[in-house]
């Protein structure tokens, strides 16, 4: 059943107030106090957002009606403002795409230029789709890296809190015993009691000392040095550079093989994908592929001479840009790394575990045998 849409009728309807076209010069007081103080807008809404309007566009509903029905749904004050301005953008003749492109914070390029490529072949819905999978993915990947981190950084945690508890709480009560016998006791005692007694008296120090780090490794971190150094770690550091390979890897060929496989020109989908990849190397390896096919090159001739590509995928794409199938080939190899990838984060968690209670217990052992057995030490000498 056709669903007869009259944009009029929503001006004058009460619940669709909102959604009526005013004037573009200068946005409403509300929506701006929205932009600037509201919730931000997360990657689970944007998603939702995406897939609605999908499914909305696949049973042929009307784009304003989809977006409306939409923002109606939408708890998020900020992102309700969005399509409210989308809408009105739709309602004065702009293409989804260039409503879109007003919001780059919640719309990136690629997306944009997947949108603008599904407008001018009509399969837009397609596009929409593909881009909500792919953002499911990435999600996916997110909550496996922190679900595998999750459990060692609560032991490491859990370490330390009993750490300074033993040595605020439980190691002053030991330090009358060894007044005037220091030399006697080992070097590993004396310290715990040096240690002890600072944190005791200059504990203030050493949370500035613990913030400062913190702050100065983010700054570091953010600085063109710092994430040098740690893309360089990513892709050659020991232990992780393998799972990091496979994960940039993958978010590659899964980006070029979507914007490919929705029809956006070679070049232009090397354009779009190079500043979505977050890692320097990778970025800098698309540079050099979107330089080679300008030229009159081929897609596949950089793959043979990248280091940190495996060579499984660098004769898979040779041989899909052979057989005029790279977007199905790129796609089908993204999904067998994220297999890959499942199958190393759940072995990295399985080896990490272990590993953090080793060290934990070895510290907690340490300092007890630093209080337990220079003890023993003294009941010998009183004998």
């Amino acid at each position: 059943m056709a669903i007869n849409f009259n944009p009029k009728n929503i001006q004058e309807t009460g619940a669709a107030t909102q959604f009526a076209p005013a004037d573009r010069s200068k946005p409403p007081l509300g929506i701006g106090i929205l932009r600037g103080f509201g919730k931000p807008v997360n990657s689970q809404e944007v998603i939702f957002f995406i897939s609605q309007l999908s499914l909305m566009l696949e049973i042929d509903t009307p784009l304003t009606v989809a977006l409306k029905s939409i923002g109606d749904e939408i708890q998020n004050p900020a992102f309700k403002a969005i399509i409210t301005d989308i809408y009105q953008d739709i309602e004065e003749g702009r293409q989804l795409s260039e409503a879109m492109k007003r919001h780059p914070k919640i719309f990136d390029n690629q997306f944009i230029s997947m949108v603008k490529a599904g407008e001018a072949g009509g399969f837009l819905k397609k596009i929409l789709d593909r881009n909500a999978k792919m953002r499911e993915k990435r999600q996916v990947l997110i909550s496996q890296l922190r679900s595998a981190l999750t459990y060692p950084m609560v032991l490491c945690g859990l370490g330390v809190l009993v750490v300074i508890f033993i040595l605020v709480g439980v190691l002053p009560k030991f330090t009358a015993f060894f007044q005037g016998k220091e030399s006697i006791l080992p070097w590993t005692t004396r310290f715990l009691i040096m240690t002890s007694a600072s944190l005791r008296h200059y504990w203030w120090i050493y949370i500035l000392a613990c913030t400062g780090l913190v702050l100065g490794v983010i700054t570091w971190k953010k600085s063109k040095q710092g994430q040098a150094l740690a893309d360089l770690f990513f892709v050659k550091g020991p232990l992780i550079s393998g799972l990091a390979n496979k994960i940039y890897t993958g978010e590659m060929l899964r980006t070029l093989g979507y914007l490919l496989e929705s029809q956006v020109p070679l070049i232009e989908a090397l354009k779009v994908a190079q500043p979505t990849i977050r890692n320097q190397y990778y970025r800098r390896f698309v540079s050099r592929i979107r330089v080679t096919v300008d030229q009159g090159g081929q897609f596949s001739q950089p793959f043979a001479g990248y280091p940190y590509i495996p060579e499984t995928v660098k004769q898979m794409v040779a041989i899909g840009e052979e057989v005029g199938k790279l977007p199905f080939v790129m796609l089908r190899l993204a999904r067998f790394y994220d297999i890959e990838i499942e199958q190393e984060l759940k072995k990295f968690a399985a080896m990490i575990e272990p590993v953090a209670l080793i060290i934990m217990g070895g510290v907690v052992g340490l300092i007890v045998s630093s209080i337990i057995l220079p003890l023993f030490k003294l009941s010998q000498v009183l004998r």
